[in-house]
Protein backbone atom coordinates (compact mmCIF):
# COMPACT_ATOMS: atom_id res chain seq x y z
CA UNK A 1 0.00 0.00 0.00
CA UNK A 2 2.70 2.32 0.49
CA UNK A 3 4.68 1.42 -2.34
CA UNK A 4 1.63 2.26 -4.46
CA UNK A 5 0.85 6.11 -2.57
CA UNK A 6 4.39 6.94 -3.10
CA UNK A 7 3.98 5.96 -6.83
CA UNK A 8 1.17 8.02 -7.12
CA UNK A 9 2.39 11.19 -5.72
CA UNK A 10 5.37 10.71 -8.08
CA UNK A 11 3.38 10.48 -10.64
CA UNK A 12 1.15 13.33 -9.98
CA UNK A 13 4.25 15.24 -8.84
CA UNK A 14 5.74 14.58 -12.33
CA UNK A 15 2.95 16.03 -13.91
CA UNK A 16 2.28 19.13 -11.94
CA UNK A 17 5.85 20.01 -12.44
CA UNK A 18 5.67 19.27 -15.86
CA UNK A 19 2.30 21.36 -16.29
CA UNK A 20 3.90 24.07 -14.30
CA UNK A 21 7.41 24.25 -16.41
CA UNK A 22 5.28 24.01 -19.55
CA UNK A 23 2.71 26.70 -19.04
CA UNK A 24 5.95 29.33 -17.26
CA UNK A 25 5.78 30.88 -20.80
CA UNK A 26 2.33 31.66 -20.69
CA UNK A 27 2.76 33.20 -17.15
CA UNK A 28 4.80 36.20 -18.72
CA UNK A 29 4.32 39.76 -17.73
CA UNK A 30 2.61 37.85 -14.23
CA UNK A 31 3.75 37.99 -10.52
CA UNK A 32 3.03 35.59 -8.32
CA UNK A 33 2.90 35.97 -5.07
CA UNK A 34 3.29 33.70 -1.72
CA UNK A 35 2.75 34.35 2.00
CA UNK A 36 4.50 32.51 4.73
CA UNK A 37 5.05 32.23 8.21
CA UNK A 38 8.08 31.48 9.84
CA UNK A 39 11.59 30.36 8.61
CA UNK A 40 10.47 26.81 7.86
CA UNK A 41 8.05 27.82 5.46
CA UNK A 42 10.60 30.25 3.71
CA UNK A 43 12.88 27.78 3.06
CA UNK A 44 9.61 25.42 1.93
CA UNK A 45 8.53 28.57 -0.33
CA UNK A 46 12.18 28.94 -1.68
CA UNK A 47 12.83 25.05 -2.69
CA UNK A 48 9.68 25.21 -3.99
CA UNK A 49 10.24 27.96 -6.50
CA UNK A 50 14.06 28.45 -6.70
CA UNK A 51 14.78 26.03 -9.77
CA UNK A 52 11.75 27.33 -11.86
CA UNK A 53 12.74 30.26 -14.34
CA UNK A 54 11.38 32.61 -11.87
CA UNK A 55 13.00 35.76 -10.83
CA UNK A 56 12.45 35.25 -6.89
CA UNK A 57 12.18 38.03 -4.26
CA UNK A 58 11.42 37.78 -0.21
CA UNK A 59 10.09 40.61 1.96
CA UNK A 60 10.72 39.69 5.72
CA UNK A 61 8.29 41.79 7.34
CA UNK A 62 6.70 41.89 10.73
CA UNK A 63 3.76 39.63 11.26
CA UNK A 64 0.62 41.25 11.66
CA UNK A 65 -1.34 42.22 14.70
CA UNK A 66 -4.70 42.13 15.76
CA UNK A 67 -5.43 44.40 13.54
CA UNK A 68 -3.56 43.15 10.25
CA UNK A 69 -1.18 45.66 10.47
CA UNK A 70 2.91 44.72 11.00
CA UNK A 71 3.89 45.38 14.71
CA UNK A 72 6.78 46.72 13.04
CA UNK A 73 6.59 50.58 11.61
CA UNK A 74 9.20 50.28 9.04
CA UNK A 75 7.33 47.33 7.73
CA UNK A 76 4.28 49.05 7.12
CA UNK A 77 5.76 51.87 5.51
CA UNK A 78 7.84 49.66 3.33
CA UNK A 79 4.74 47.41 1.98
CA UNK A 80 2.97 49.56 -0.19
CA UNK A 81 6.37 51.10 -2.01
CA UNK A 82 7.32 46.74 -2.24
CA UNK A 83 3.77 45.95 -3.95
CA UNK A 84 4.20 48.91 -6.25
CA UNK A 85 7.72 48.06 -7.26
CA UNK A 86 6.96 44.16 -7.62
CA UNK A 87 4.09 45.85 -10.48
CA UNK A 88 7.33 46.71 -12.77
CA UNK A 89 9.25 43.44 -12.02
CA UNK A 90 10.48 41.10 -15.01
CA UNK A 91 8.39 38.80 -16.20
CA UNK A 92 7.68 35.41 -14.21
CA UNK A 93 8.53 37.30 -10.83
CA UNK A 94 7.67 35.75 -7.67
CA UNK A 95 7.82 37.51 -4.17
CA UNK A 96 7.55 36.00 -1.28
CA UNK A 97 6.47 37.75 1.96
CA UNK A 98 7.75 36.23 5.07
CA UNK A 99 6.46 37.06 8.86
CA UNK A 100 8.97 36.08 10.80
CA UNK A 101 6.66 36.66 14.12
CA UNK A 102 5.61 38.67 16.62
CA UNK A 103 7.76 41.38 17.93
CA UNK A 104 9.16 39.29 21.08
CA UNK A 105 10.00 36.47 18.45
CA UNK A 106 11.84 38.81 15.90
CA UNK A 107 13.78 40.20 19.21
CA UNK A 108 15.15 36.88 20.73
CA UNK A 109 18.79 36.37 19.35
CA UNK A 110 18.30 33.00 18.81
CA UNK A 111 16.06 33.46 15.71
CA UNK A 112 16.30 31.13 12.92
CA UNK A 113 16.23 34.36 10.67
CA UNK A 114 19.16 35.55 12.47
CA UNK A 115 21.27 32.63 13.20
CA UNK A 116 20.42 31.16 9.65
CA UNK A 117 22.54 32.39 6.36
CA UNK A 118 20.23 34.90 6.18
CA UNK A 119 21.83 36.72 8.58
CA UNK A 120 18.85 39.05 8.96
CA UNK A 121 19.53 42.08 11.26
CA UNK A 122 16.32 44.10 10.61
CA UNK A 123 12.90 44.07 9.09
CA UNK A 124 11.48 45.26 6.49
CA UNK A 125 14.78 43.19 4.48
CA UNK A 126 14.22 42.99 0.79
CA UNK A 127 16.25 39.99 -1.06
CA UNK A 128 16.98 39.03 -4.13
CA UNK A 129 17.12 35.11 -3.29
CA UNK A 130 20.12 33.50 -4.63
CA UNK A 131 22.05 36.55 -5.36
CA UNK A 132 23.81 39.16 -2.56
CA UNK A 133 21.15 41.65 -3.36
CA UNK A 134 19.44 43.22 -0.34
CA UNK A 135 17.67 46.11 1.15
CA UNK A 136 16.94 46.88 4.84
CA UNK A 137 14.97 48.76 6.83
CA UNK A 138 14.33 52.31 5.33
CA UNK A 139 16.03 51.22 2.13
CA UNK A 140 12.83 49.42 1.39
CA UNK A 141 10.83 52.61 1.44
CA UNK A 142 12.42 54.00 -1.24
CA UNK A 143 11.26 53.14 -4.44
CA UNK A 144 13.73 53.73 -6.89
CA UNK A 145 15.95 51.22 -4.88
CA UNK A 146 13.25 48.78 -4.68
CA UNK A 147 13.06 49.06 -8.33
CA UNK A 148 16.31 48.68 -8.71
CA UNK A 149 16.99 45.32 -6.78
CA UNK A 150 14.11 43.79 -9.12
CA UNK A 151 15.50 45.10 -12.55
CA UNK A 152 16.40 41.89 -14.55
CA UNK A 153 20.28 41.15 -14.21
Amino acid sequence: KQWYQRRVRGVLNYYTNYYYKSNLSKMAGVVKRVQVTGFTEYLRAVEEYKNSSLHLFALFTGSPNKNGNSWCPDCVTADPIVNKAIQNAPECSCLITVFVGDRAAWKDRNNNFRKSDLQLTSVPTLIKVGTEKRLEEGQCSNLSLVEMIMEED
